[in-house]
């Protein structure tokens, strides 16, 4: 298909001229001329090929970038846009299809609407037939073939009429047949596009009374424009029964009205008389006429009650004994699974002929493949080179604490070398312990780190306090560390400012004390996925790498190749295998005895690689070489996905709904997710090695879980993340799970206040990647929402999380970015309202740090004119205190000395939490001071320090007042005993706090 040049219409790749405007065509331009080849639609789909023209809008093959995995985009035709009606109906498509969560339903992962108003729908790609098409070229088709296909379709109708959705347009071409290389019929009921909601919420786009529909397939009351309800599509399955059955339809006339009048009033043929030589058999003849009785109160009433007729039928037929099969060579009659003649010996033809009429019949039963067995422990294939590596890593470790990062793509076998390390160091004696990142994936800040001092101290981190009254912990940095994990918060009385100096030091000591366990004296630290846990952990992990702490430390982590690499670690990539590599892993033998590519040379464009996760995949499939091209699947999500396809439904939803958890879930949460707590097929998931299961957990990998979560239909993922926010918190989980959910969940009040919540905290623990995370989602929903209902009332949360985004952005050097969000939120503030006066001030602090100082004065400048006028005194303190840093920053000292003592008087006049913020002002006023040689000045601002700093206790405060007393002290004859006292006390004070040493650092 491809795109006329001149008007646009949708043309074959066989006709040489426009049907509509009569243009001659060249395809190679047709095909070029289509705007959207090429383009990326929701972020996340880029659009390759046209495979497919409807009535409402083009079929597009596409590619999710994100996770490499192909999908089908459907954009509706551009000159329907207009139509406010056919715009409805798209929007009601896609919500109703993207409910449907069943293996016999096509699933609905994305939809939307682009910037320049192109309407998307994003499904899973089938590679299939569709059902007339397969009967055309393959039929008649057997009878118990026939069975099968119509059960899978009742199965998905049964999904979709329980949740309200009734097709109305079900006929062979919106059902995909993919035969599997077994010989059995995958089936995929698609295109909602006629789909209406009833029950409670019951909504209609299409006018009362209107026909909509094919009228071949069409029931009695739909073409009379009745109300309608899932028996209506029980009517369109009896006719395609009958049209299967027979290789006819049950009326034809010359014009569809008068078809859609013959259904109406016209008595149903038998279909045994329309094809009676092929004998069909007597209860699918029934079943079939049952399907199409005219009043709907005769048919079956319920998709559940066809589906089990045509298992009774099913039934029926594989205990039929039939004269299936004719010998050519002496023409006698054998049955249908005889594959050699009876009388004569001859080998009977793999399609024998029936003697009755010449009609085919299947020669092996059409049952859904076995299982394979459970995988077992596997060899470590092609990795030779990097296990060496990391035990010489773990001999340099005797020295020194050594720090190492296995790094690749997703699927590399990353998790399974950290798993072979983790044996060999236990073999040697070694002491191992291992944590990831939280189970749910969210940022659960010090998650890992936790996980790994419970293991080195053998005790619950409830009782880290008891260690430290017993001596054990010894270290004020280390205490201050035990502090922050069991209530992370930052050093208190320093917004923004981490404690994971503090939370290394304990981690350094942990291992330390657990070395005396090791046989050895090494201790081994492994985190998989370091990538996925809070950037406070990897921050953590550098200051004990950097640190001056014990030896015969190994740490090993893994990570995805876009992770920035952290101070203090070495770096190994791993690349993927070789083709000798990979046939060895498929077929279970051991490893080429040696490396066909070498680790150390970039590996040749013309060397094909093989990921393990997918050669583990495409085993599953059943492959055992990589030679058929032609049904192997390409990449490794579609590998996944056809693995996946063939699981029932039970499965899918377990799978489904321990995706939406995280990688891994206990199985109690999983029982209060999955319907009706049903875990049985759990051992089906397991043979597949799509999960595994030790004691009361089970966990997925990592790439499998996303692959999979991506894949649920939105709707329905949308109602499971709104069910796990109701199981989650009676488990206690923290305030990052729950956004996690809230997110996902699609309730957008509920989302953006505890997104927002969210990155608060993580701001004011110093965490600003998080932080950013947060505000940046929460800034999704909130914008995505007004756009959806048209509501302005949204407007002041999408400037204050776009302001707090545009901090956290500052925090992490990403200057250019959070100016960009900063000024993108201007357009809806007022010209002098209070949020103009905040976002000023936050515009300013961007500015100067970007080194821009006469445009951050200027904006300061207004920023303080506004809030004066607002009475905004918090943000005017705030303000001021910026434009005094500024000019001290730029040494003029004399015009700094204004705003800073300006900031302390309106600091001194807000009622609530602003100590920290004065004691903070009055100390940048007494260095300022001191810079200009007023002493005495300085002394006073240092008292007011002092005291606000002792009355909310913050010893990191003390400690930098106590810096700033100590140059007091050096200014004045005979000092600087006394100076050197506070500078040690400065040190002792920031310790305690879990801060770093405020005598080798700048002062704020």
């Amino acid at each position: 298909m491809f795109l006329c040049p001149h008007c646009g219409a949708s043309i074959s790749d066989r006709d040489r001229f426009c049907s509509v405007c009569g243009t001659g065509l060249d395809r190679q331009d047709a095909a070029s001329s289509d705007p959207l080849i090429g383009r990326t639609v929701g972020g996340a789909y880029v659009i390759q090929e046209l495979i497919g023209v409807g009535g409402m809008g083009r079929v597009y093959r596409g590619v999710q970038t994100a996770l490499g995995r192909t999908v089908a985009v459907k954009v509706i035709h551009p000159n329907l846009l207009g139509d406010e009606q056919t715009v409805a109906r798209f929007y009601n498509e896609a919500r109703a299809a993207s409910r449907l969560n069943h293996p016999d339903s096509v699933g609905v992962i994305d939809f939307g609407r682009s910037d320049d108003g192109v309407l998307y729908l994003v499904m899973e790609h089938l590679s299939g037939k569709d059902l007339a098409t397969v009967s055309a070229e393959e039929g008649p088709l057997p009878f118990k073939r026939i069975v099968k296909i119509m059960r899978r379709i009742a199965s998905a109708l049964g999904e979709a009429h329980a949740l309200g959705v009734v097709h109305r347009d079900l006929k062979p071409e919106n059902v995909i047949i993919q035969r599997s290389r077994r010989g059995t019929d995958a089936v995929k009921v698609v295109d909602f596009g006629l789909a209406t909601i009833t029950g409670p919420q019951k909504t209609s786009i299409t006018t009362p009374g209107l026909v909509c529909g094919t009228p071949d397939y069409m029931s009695p009351e739909q073409g009379r424009g009745d109300p309608l309800d899932g028996r209506t599509d029980l009517y369109s399955m009896g006719v395609m029964l009958f049209e299967l059955l027979t290789d006819r339809l049950p009326f034809i006339d010359d014009t569809p009205t008068k078809v859609v009048l013959r259904h109406i009033n016209d008595p149903v043929p038998d279909p045994r008389l329309i094809a009676p030589t092929r004998e069909i058999p007597d209860v699918l003849a029934e079943i079939t006429l049952k399907a199409l009785q005219k009043e709907a109160k005769d048919r079956f009433q319920s998709a559940d009650e066809f589906d089990e007729a045509l298992q009774r039928a099913e039934l029926a037929l594989e205990q039929a004994k039939r004269v299936a099969v004719r010998c050519p060579q002496c023409g006698a009659d054998n049955t249908e699974r005889s594959r050699y003649c009876n009388d004569c010996g001859a080998r009977l033809g793999s399609s024998p002929s029936l003697p009755q009429n010449g009609r085919s019949w299947p020669t092996e039963p059409l049952a859904r493949p076995s299982l394979p067995p459970a995988p077992t422990s596997r060899a470590l294939v092609g990795r030779e080179v990097e296990l060496e590596r990391l035990l010489e890593a773990r001999l340099a470790a005797s020295s020194k604490t050594m720090w190492v990062r296995l790094v690749g793509e997703p699927g590399v076998g990353k998790t399974r070398l950290l798993e072979e390390l983790e044996a060999r160091a236990r073999a040697m004696g070694d002491l191992v312990v291992r944590a990831g990142p939280h189970p749910s994936l969210a940022p659960v800040p010090y998650h890992a780190i936790r996980e790994l001092v419970t293991q080195l101290l053998d005790t619950p981190i409830e009782r880290l306090s008891e260690l430290i009254e017993l001596g054990v912990i010894e270290s004020p940095m280390a205490r201050a560390g035990a502090s922050e994990l069991l209530h992370p918060q930052g050093v208190p009385g320093l917004p923004g400012r981490a404690r994971d100096a503090a939370v290394g030091a304990l981690l350094a000591v942990a291992a330390h004390v657990a070395s005396e366990r090791s046989a050895s004296g090494t201790v081994v630290l492994a985190i998989d996925d370091a990538n996925a846990c809070c950037p406070l952990t990897r921050r953590a992990l550098s200051a004990v790498a950097l640190g001056d702490h014990a030896a015969n430390v190994l740490i090993v982590t893994t990570a995805l190749p876009s992770t920035r690499p952290p101070e203090g670690a070495t770096t190994l990539f791993l690349r993927g295998l070789s083709e000798g590599e990979a046939l060895a892993m498929l077929r279970g033998g051991p490893s080429p005895p040696s490396p066909e590519v070498s680790r150390d040379a970039p590996t040749p464009t013309s060397v094909r690689l093989f990921l393990p996760l997918y050669v583990q995949q495409v085993a599953a499939l059943g492959f055992n070489s990589f030679d058929d091209t032609s049904s192997i699947p390409e990449r490794i999500a579609d590998a996944v996905g056809a693995n996946i396809s063939r699981l029932e439904v039970g499965a899918r939803r377990i799978l489904q709904s321990l995706t939406v958890l995280g990688v891994e879930a206990s199985l109690d949460v999983l029982t209060a997710l999955v319907p009706k707590g049903e875990l049985g097929p759990l051992d089906e998931l397991e043979r597949l090695g799509l999960v595994k299961r030790k004691s009361n957990l089970v966990s997925v990998h990592p790439f499998l879980r996303e692959l999979v979560e991506a894949s649920i239909p939105s709707e329905a993922r949308k109602e499971l993340h709104t069910q796990a926010l109701g199981i989650e918190p009676a488990v206690k989980t923290s305030i990052e799970v729950r956004a996690e959910h809230a997110y996902r969940a699609g309730e957008p009040m509920s989302a953006i206040l505890v997104l927002e919540r969210m990155g608060d905290e993580a701001r004011d623990r110093g965490d600003p990647g998080t932080a950013s995370l947060a505000y940046r989602r929460g800034l999704e929903v909130a914008r995505r929402e007004s756009i959806l209902s048209g509501d302005t009332s949204l407007d002041p949360a999408v400037v204050t999380l776009s302001r707090k985004l545009g901090d956290a952005l500052d925090r992490l050097d990403d200057h250019a970015g959070a100016d960009g969000v900063l000024r993108e939120a201007m357009e809806l503030v007022g010209p002098a309202s209070r949020d103009r006066g905040r976002m000023l001030l936050q515009l300013g602090r961007v500015a100067m740090h970007r080194g821009r100082e006469r445009e951050a004065a200027r904006l300061f400048g207004q920023a303080i004119e506004i809030l004066e006028r607002t009475k905004d005194a918090r943000f005017e303190a705030e303000a001021q205190l910026e434009l005094g840093r500024l000019r001290r920053a730029t040494h003029e000292l004399d015009d700094a000395v204004g705003p800073l003592d300006r900031a302390m008087d309106l600091f001194e006049g807000v009622e609530e939490g602003a100590d920290a913020a004065l004691a903070r002002a009055a100390l940048l006023a007494a260095e300022t001071a001191l810079d200009r040689g007023d002493l005495e000045v300085a002394a006073d601002h240092l008292l007011v320090a002092l005291g606000r700093a002792r009355s909310i206790g913050s010893g990191a405060l003390m400690a930098r007042v106590a810096v700033a007393r100590g140059r007091l002290m050096l200014r004045q004859a005979g000092g600087d005993d006394g100076a050197n006292r506070l500078f040690l006390e400065a040190r002792a004070l920031a310790a305690e706090a879990g801060d770093v040493d405020p005598t080798s650092e700048s002062l704020p």
